[in-house]
């Protein structure tokens, strides 16, 4: 089978496109028979840390990324009971598994959901990780109806899933974007203010009137979001681990949060998004290809894509 692989000793480790034999499921392992997967960080961190430590110390080599998947059940192991043969799937693996850039790959049972026959594998390949990661940071930061929510990066991946569930939860949703052109676009997913944070200042604007952040970007846009919480508000990031000491300063609780497989939580997703509550912003879609794979991550890490960069494996009928 074709496989798209990190040569994680090679040069740069590149992305390559590589034969592989078919995996055998173990016990508690299903088969899929890939039709999409995502371009997510955590695939793009892979690929970074392989090009600074090649050759510095030994890794699996090839590695095939994906921590995402979309397809159909080809073959299960004993212990499955949740899946057979033909059933349409799709769901998150972990990191140190991925391997979602291949025509089939392998993942856990409980690491996967059924598809809705109303959703294509294209919108099932962008929802696992940037949903979840929305889904589960709302979650954590408790938002309900009465609280004003501030999603920093609105029209990223996970930040677009973010505008969208907090207007289903009820919030008052406020986002940042980085340019006009993308204000639109917030508004579009049921932002009730967007405001562009590369000619405005954010906190400026609100003052310590916001009770969640979600962050999505990370770096200055995270180290400013505690100034614009109110005392006793939330900061949750789904980018990198928020400096405690500066939220312990202002009065607020902060959090890391990357997200995990849930079954319950990905049916949902799939339902809302088949239901047209949710919509995917989908910010290109690449083959499975060595050149496919490599303008995707380009795209990803220039932080010029608008939410989540699909790949296609197999093509759907129309």
């Amino acid at each position: 089978m074709k496989a798209i692989a990190i040569h994680m000793n090679g040069p740069h480790g590149d992305l390559t496109e590589i034969e592989l034999p078919l995996p055998v499921p173990g016990e508690h392992e299903v088969l899929i028979k890939m039709y999409s997967t995502s371009v997510t960080p955590a695939d793009c961190r892979i690929l970074e840390e392989a090009r600074i430590t090649s050759g510095e110390r030994p890794a699996a080599s090839p590695f095939t990324p994906g921590v995402v998947v979309a397809g159909i059940v080809a073959g299960t192991g004993a212990g499955v009971s949740r899946f057979k043969a033909g059933d349409e799937v799709f769901g998150l693996k972990t990191v140190a598994e991925s391997g979602g850039y291949a025509e089939y790959t392998l993942a856990k049972e409980d690491e996967l959901a059924l598809k809705p026959p109303g959703l294509s594998f294209t919108a099932a390949g962008v929802l696992p990780a940037a949903g979840l990661a929305a889904w589960q940071a709302l979650a954590a930061a408790k938002v309900a109806s009465r609280d004003r929510v501030l999603v920093q990066d609105g029209t990223s991946g996970t930040g677009s899933f973010a505008v969208q569930l907090a207007k289903l939860r009820g919030a008052t949703v406020i986002t940042t974007v980085s340019g006009d052109d993308e204000l639109d676009v917030a508004w579009g997913l049921g932002a009730d203010q967007a405001i562009n944070s590369s000619v405005q200042d954010c906190a400026a604007i609100l003052g310590q009137s916001i009770d969640v952040v979600i962050d999505t970007a990370g770096g200055s846009v995270l180290s400013r979001s505690c100034a614009v919480l109110a005392p006793g508000g939330r900061l949750i990031s789904t980018a990198e681990q928020p400096d405690p000491a500066l939220a312990a300063q202002q009065g607020v609780t902060s959090a890391y949060l990357t997200p995990v497989a849930d079954p319950y939580q990905l049916s949902e997703l799939a339902r809302l998004t088949a239901g047209r509550k949710l919509q995917p912003l989908i910010g290109g879609v690449f083959p499975l290809s060595e050149e496919g794979l490599r303008t995707a991550h380009a795209l990803s890490v220039s932080g010029r894509a608008r939410g989540v960069i699909a790949i296609t494996i197999i093509e759907e009928q129309q």
